[in-house]
């Protein structure tokens, strides 16, 4: 006979979640916090709990059995966590945490957000943690006047654009007894990249290593001379061959040409394999274009992007690539 299960039920999650949504709506909601009294929660943790259930019994004992030393034991300990509710919310208080910036990531690698913490004063055990992360969270011993910087991997291992969750600000200092903690939730979006996967498709590669003679498109400049012509009035007298006026009594001009490599197009068709192989062929392209400085677009099957070069126009195809038929969260 089988044993029967119970789930937990749906509507507490959301009841928590609404909950969370209402708490963070105004105060929590920014790149930046400081933790100061509307901004810091103080609860006794799961020791305090049982740490107070042991004061109140002996509280009870002492006056049942008229009992001086155990009544004083019962004050003596409800004092600690007292105390330690205190000394937990003065050791958050004035606490800075900023989101700096993204470390993006090709999966499954994991991205990472940059933390800058600060603290007029010694500042104890801190922790940020993001949801579902289990044993990813961010710890920091202490923080004192200096500025530190730590780094928190998030959960994210497939390929896709996320939105950011409440990051969870806690510390248990002192004793374990209490629980202080608060949020930040950045307005951010982090996107997972494709895996890079070398590509087969040898005529991708061809466009991206032409040469000059075969892949190039000449444009008038100053690069390298191309052909004598005859002067002209308004051409000025800056680039006369003197040489060959001495030569043949005629005015001849120089001119020259410069050359550009022709343009690339990444397309999504001319790939091999599933989505996911032929998105990461195409992660794979562009990053060589980007290390060979070449120009170069990209048709996708949900958008098309221009023809350009450098680092943004890099980033810009990356995210395109990871927007391809992803789930967003």
């Amino acid at each position: 006979m089988g044993i029967l299960k119970l789930k937990r039920p749906t509507f507490i999650h959301a009841i928590k979640s609404t909950i969370l949504t209402t708490l963070l709506k105004n105060k929590h909601k920014k790149n930046s916090i400081t933790l100061t009294h509307n901004t810091i929660y103080v609860l006794p943790s799961t020791l305090g709990v049982y740490f107070t259930i042991v004061a109140l019994l002996n509280f009870v004992m002492g006056i049942n059995y008229q009992n001086n030393l155990i009544l004083f034991m019962a004050y003596l300990m409800f004092v600690i966590i007292i105390f330690a509710l205190l000394l937990g919310y003065s050791n958050a208080k004035g606490l800075t945490v900023s989101f700096k910036n993204t470390i993006e990531s090709y999966a499954p690698q994991p991205p990472q957000l940059v933390w800058q913490i600060k603290s007029n004063d010694t500042c104890q055990s801190i922790t940020l943690s993001y949801p579902n992360n289990l044993e990813q969270d961010c710890y920091i011993e202490s923080v004192k006047a200096d500025t530190i910087q730590c780094q928190l991997p998030l959960p994210y291992l497939k390929r896709g654009r996320y939105l950011l969750k409440p990051i969870k600000i806690a510390s248990n200092y002192p004793f374990g007894l209490v629980s202080v903690w608060s949020y930040i939730q950045p307005d951010h979006t982090v996107y997972v990249y494709p895996s890079i996967i070398k590509t087969p498709n040898q005529k991708q590669l061809s466009q991206m290593t032409a040469n000059d003679d075969e892949g190039a498109e000449k444009h008038l400049g100053d690069d390298e001379f191309e052909s004598l012509i005859t002067h002209l009035p308004e051409m000025g007298l800056q680039r006369v061959s003197w040489k060959h006026y001495a030569k043949t009594q005629q005015l001849l001009v120089k001119q020259f040409s410069d050359f550009k490599s022709a343009d690339t197009q990444f397309d999504f068709n001319l790939m091999t394999g599933d989505t996911e192989q032929r998105l990461g062929q195409l992660c794979y392209l562009v990053c060589q274009a980007f290390e060979s400085d070449i120009n170069y677009s990209m048709k996708l099957p949900n958008k098309s992007i221009e023809n350009g070069s450098g680092k943004l126009h890099l980033q810009r195809c990356l995210q395109a690539l990871s927007n391809v038929g992803a789930d967003y969260e």
